[in-house]
């Protein structure tokens, strides 16, 4: 009997076992991409409010700014969304003073910034600098 090459039961084998690894690998990658994009997010979030900061140094009677707008002035870099580097995330930003800080309304440490990002997975709003969440407005267009 010749006994050159593997069985069939060797090969289903090999291909069981490499199909686990592969479904292992699968799942390991996709929660890597997860947690790049959340973190890619929190830090397009926290660039849009440290550009709008500064905007609204530099023009202290605006009291919001789309993230376009910001793009276009040179205060941000384009907001590229994480899932789909084609497309740009859109939104805009809020000064607010909250109520009781209305003694020195000069100051920009007084005021929190509603920045509000709307990319392809949806919206995200933060209230910085505490990082507070909030409810994205429903006009935002993508």
């Amino acid at each position: 009997m010749n006994k050159k090459g593997f069985t069939m039961v060797e090969l289903l084998g090999t291909i069981v076992i490499l199909g686990i690894l592969m479904s292992v690998a699968i799942a390991a990658y996709s929660t890597i991409r997860e947690r790049s994009a959340k973190k890619t997010y929190n830090l397009l979030h926290k660039g849009v409010a440290d550009a709008a900061e500064n905007y609204f140094l530099d023009v202290p009677g605006d009291d919001n700014i789309t993230v376009d707008d910001l793009v276009e002035q040179d205060y941000l870099e384009p907001a590229n969304d994480p899932w789909d580097p084609d497309k740009k995330c859109v939104g805009r930003v809020t000064k607010e003073l909250p109520a009781g800080n209305k003694k020195n309304e000069d100051s920009i440490d007084l005021y929190t910034f509603k920045v509000e990002l709307k990319c392809t997975r949806g919206c995200t709003c933060l209230v910085y600098p505490d990082k507070n969440s909030c409810e994205c407005g429903a006009d935002l267009k993508n």
